[in-house]
């Protein structure tokens, strides 16, 4: 993980401490769609810190902005404010974003 990584997770632990804060809520993080590479190195990390964040009670729950569409999916079901998500990105599922339930 190079510095642009370490960055984006230390930015990510401040918007999840200030949506914590605000009570409960969802919001979206731009991750990017990663290199020409197809590694997505920040969007990789941002699922992983958010898997952890999950274990550790931070976070009620995420939603990878690809599977947004696919509602009926085990992973869309899980997410705890499904309904907030707009339906924009229901309809054109984005790969380069997550979605954060505080």
């Amino acid at each position: 993980m190079g510095a642009r990584v370490d960055d984006a997770i230390a930015r990510l632990d401040r918007i999840i401490s200030a949506e914590r804060s605000k009570g409960h809520g969802t919001f979206c993080v731009v991750t990017g769609y990663g290199s020409t590479g197809g590694t997505a190195k920040i969007k990789n990390a941002v699922l992983a810190a958010c898997r952890k964040y999950l274990r550790q009670n931070h976070i009620r729950g995420f939603l990878d902005g690809e599977k947004a569409g696919d509602i009926f999916s085990a992973e869309a079901l899980a997410f705890p404010n499904l309904y907030s998500i707009p339906v924009s990105a229901k309809r054109s599922p984005n790969p380069g974003v997550v979605f954060i339930a505080v």
